[in-house]
């Protein structure tokens, strides 16, 4: 086990400070630390692997924490280690801290946290429908190997075999890394070899290659933040996605929904009872739904925080975020932290390039964070002017956050920045 340890760890005080472990503080869970900072507590890290996934180096921050701790895979040592610093809580930053996180919540907080031995179908995407397939929900139906023969064989037995399309994609990586929506026939098996034996968008080899069924309809997701098995709802959002030949999932926008809309009650009772399903006792959770004609079922579940500057879109859209709900139930202001309600019509559009060069107006980018409706934009281009075509959530532009009481005013400015983009000029 290597720790390491800052000066502000070893400063004699004489109030007892409060610890936080985090695993994995990447990505969303980069947002943990400084938020918990800010109410006088300390945080610990503690990490999987020997760096970030490359995608999200740029969020790790070591100076966030007092303790950098690096598992070295013995559960008992790093226990130890952290019941000597009196840590009061351990949560997950990153999904593939997730497993590590439950078997130290098991070991350090038994009954606190989720389920242990439902771990891995929290965090492998095949797993999870196996899990749903057992609890009698609706699932995806799937394959999961590396042999292109048994892949052959279930689309035969489940008839896809004439079916226009199917899914591929990696079982443990993020942000519709790899996604790719293929034939049956050459076309599979040429997508099938390619994801076997990749490395992932979060750093890990794939073995295997994931095969499902391509599912129709419209996708939502399901932010909530559980304590007790009692699952509150953080956020209920409507995603509007793209596809460009085999590349599937490409976004375009994610709005915000209230309570009162007509398809939140059907989705938010499935995905509690996806929670149950999978163990889920304790912390944030991004459940990613599909709705078909037939109703809603799960893409997929992410056993973290939603990212995508989704607190800062929480907060615009209800006033609180899954961060808040975090930080009020370590903070002892639970109460006020909870509830739905939706305060004002928020969007976060998404800016694309359809191929890869050298943008050659870049100027017309620089009026997104001018627009009426505008809280934020991120859209940058590399000084050199070189993007690259966006494939999934790592390649957009940026993206451009819209924030009003009125929903039409939000629709127009979405409008432009299409319009803009369309103007995109990439030689």
């Amino acid at each position: 086990m290597t720790t390491t340890t800052s000066a502000a760890m070893t400063t004699a005080t004489s109030t007892p400070v409060r610890r936080l472990a985090v695993v994995d503080p990447f990505g969303p869970g980069a947002l943990i630390a400084p938020a918990f900072r800010r109410l006088g507590w300390s945080c610990v890290a503690v990490t999987t692997t020997a760096g970030p996934p490359p995608v999200l180096a740029h969020t790790w921050r070591a100076g966030d924490f007092d303790t950098v701790l690096a598992y070295d895979g013995d559960d008992a040592a790093l226990g130890r280690e952290l019941r000597a610093l009196r840590v009061a809580g351990v949560v997950t930053g990153l999904e593939t801290g997730g497993p590590l996180a439950d078997r130290l919540c098991a070991r350090l907080f038994p009954g606190r946290g989720n389920l242990p031995e439902l771990a891995d179908a929290r965090r492998d995407k095949a797993r999870t429908h196996e899990a749903l397939a057992a609890a009698g929900l609706p699932h995806l139906r799937q394959v999961r190997t590396a042999d292109f023969a048994r892949v052959e064989e279930w689309l035969a037995a489940t008839g896809l075999d004439r079916a226009d399309a199917v899914i591929v994609k990696p079982a443990r990586s993020a942000g519709t890394d790899a996604v790719r929506r293929l034939r049956p026939g050459p076309e599979l098996r040429a997508g099938f070899a390619a994801t076997v034996g990749r490395r992932n968008a979060l750093g890990e080899v794939e073995r295997e290659a994931l095969v499902q069924e391509y599912a129709v309809g419209t996708e939502y997701s399901v932010d909530t933040f559980s304590v007790d098995g009692v699952h509150d709802v953080c956020g209920v959002t409507r995603y509007a996605k793209r596809s460009a030949g085999q590349v599937v999932g490409i976004y375009e926008s994610v709005e915000f929904l209230g309570l009162d809309d007509p398809v939140c009650a059907g989705l938010v009772g499935y995905a509690r009872r996806v929670l149950d399903a999978l163990g889920v006792r304790f912390g944030p959770m991004h459940a990613e739904i599909m709705l078909r004609e037939d109703g809603p079922v799960l893409i997929e579940l992410n056993a973290r925080m939603a990212g995508g500057q989704m607190p800062f879109l929480s907060r615009l859209a209800t006033g609180r975020s899954q961060l808040d709900r975090l930080t009020g139930h370590f903070g002892g202001d639970a109460e006020r932290s909870a509830g739905y309600e939706l305060r004002r019509h928020v969007m976060s559009v998404f800016v694309t390039a359809p191929r890869s060069g050298v943008l050659e107006n870049p100027e017309v980018l620089a009026s997104l964070d001018r627009l009426p409706t505008a809280a934020r934009s991120t859209v940058e281009v590399p000084a050199d002017g070189i993007v690259a075509r966006t494939s999934d959530v790592f390649s957009v532009l940026g993206r451009v956050i819209l924030a009003s009481p009125d929903r039409d005013l939000v629709l127009c400015d979405r409008a432009r920045i299409r319009r803009i983009e369309r103007s995109l000029r990439i030689g």
